[in-house]
């Protein structure tokens, strides 16, 4: 039995010899496998977090360029972005600031590529500077067009009016028609005539209306009711103009500028 052994272990050397290097080729073949693996794992753990961390910087960015919009210039905005981009390691590519809205885009080097990743955020609403139903003229903006009160003019902030008028170019353009608007902006003093004609909750507590930060807009003569055609048509379309609807207490009528 043992000499058996032995000439096995003789005849091993030629055996390995004879087959043509398959084993090493084997070997190898699984070496570079393991390596291949090794490098594909690396990569994914590190670029995997590298490209988290790049979009966590762009909605850093973004948000810190929102919220110095709302009493900043869209450049020194821009230049906070920049910092924000900074501080978390990446660069601002691009950087652009409207009333409502503020987009960036922050990039960096991962491995051999630039990776780069766009964000946005809302500007927040600025908080009225004069108190309600006080507004100054200049602020005002009288809104003129087909089927709106002509005397006394309805009154909106500028903002608001334009976005009234976009959404009622809009109207007559599907529908042929005018939306009626009868009511804007309220003084202190009207807000009270108001309220002591109607009472609360129809009307509300003078100094804290809508209507008397100039963001609110009564489509009445004739009131536009739920299941009418404008009011279905307002319930479909009005959001993307910036207004939303009075719910509370409910009046189809009245809709709000939310921007």
């Amino acid at each position: 039995m043992t000499r058996r052994v032995a000439l096995h272990k003789a005849h091993l050397p030629r055996r390995l010899a004879d087959d043509g290097g398959a084993g090493g080729v084997l070997a190898l073949a699984m070496a570079a496998g393991v390596l291949a693996f090794s490098v594909l794992a690396l990569t994914l753990f590190s670029v995997l977090p590298a490209k988290a961390a790049v979009h966590a910087a762009a909605d850093s960015a973004a948000i810190a360029a929102a919220e110095s919009a709302s009493h900043s210039t869209a450049e020194r905005s821009c230049a906070i972005a920049a910092e924000a981009a900074s501080l978390n390691g990446t660069t601002l590519l691009r950087c652009d600031v409207s009333d409502s809205e503020a987009t960036v885009a922050v990039g960096r080097p991962i491995l051999t590529t630039s990776f780069s990743v766009t964000a946005r955020a809302a500007v927040p609403r600025a908080k009225p500077t004069v108190a309600n139903g006080a507004m100054p003229a200049d602020e005002l903006v009288p809104v003129v067009y087909p089927g709106v009160r002509e005397s006394p003019p309805v009154r909106l902030r500028s903002d608001v009016a334009a976005a009234l008028l976009r959404l009622l170019e809009a109207y007559r353009a599907e529908t042929g028609d005018y939306l009626p608007v009868d009511e804007g902006y309220r003084d202190l003093a009207e807000q009270q005539r108001v309220f002591d004609q109607y009472g609360w909750p129809r009307a509300a507590i003078p100094g804290t209306s809508n209507h008397g930060e100039g963001t609110a807009v009564d489509f009445v003569n004739p009131p536009v009711v739920r299941g009418s055609h404008p009011h279905t048509w307002l319930a479909a379309n009005a959001a993307q103009f910036g207004f939303e609807p009075l719910t509370d207490p409910d009046e189809p009528w009245h809709w709000d500028y939310t921007g």
